[in-house]
């Protein structure tokens, strides 16, 4: 599949969930990410992360599609940790020079501050997340990434 039929195919699933998208960004050089209408964040952690003990208030929910072969930017945040739960993959996660494959249904998270990359492996990966914000009244958002290294030249 080429990366519009991955996007189409993401696309249909998260409709078939009855979740609503606020925001989307088509054109990552790693792939997608559809953020998820705080309206849905109740049905969107009984979907992926049921036992996430988090306040509300404190949490954004985002849909992930990574490419296969390619990979985020080894990066980390100052004011959010984030939670991922496999939808499908396989894909590999690096979290403080810590590598692991995680399958379809596995999830993992990363505190603030901790240095980690997503990357697709063969096939293209979809990642739900959660960004859990450190303090509510100064929300992380998406300038809150420190780039260390990363393969589109990106700062």
């Amino acid at each position: 599949m080429n990366k519009e039929e991955i996007i189409n195919t993401s696309l249909n699933w998260i409709k078939q969930n009855k979740l609503q998208i606020s925001s989307e960004d088509l054109t990552k050089p790693w792939g997608a990410f559809w953020c998820i209408d705080k309206k849905n964040l109740t049905h969107f952690l009984s979907l992926f992360f049921p036992n996430n003990k988090s306040e509300q208030h404190n949490i954004n929910p985002k849909i992930l599609l990574i490419e296969a072969n390619k990979k985020i930017s080894l990066q980390f945040h100052h004011k959010r940790a984030e939670q991922w739960k496999i939808i499908k993959g396989p894909v590999k996660v690096i979290i403080d020079q810590k590598e692991k494959i995680l399958n379809q249904g596995e999830e993992v998270y990363i505190k603030a501050k901790s240095v980690h990359r997503l990357c697709g492996l063969d096939n293209y990966g979809l990642v739900a997340e959660i960004w859990i914000h450190n303090n509510p009244l100064s929300p992380s958002n998406e300038n809150d990434i420190v780039r260390i290294t990363d393969d589109f030249g990106r700062n």
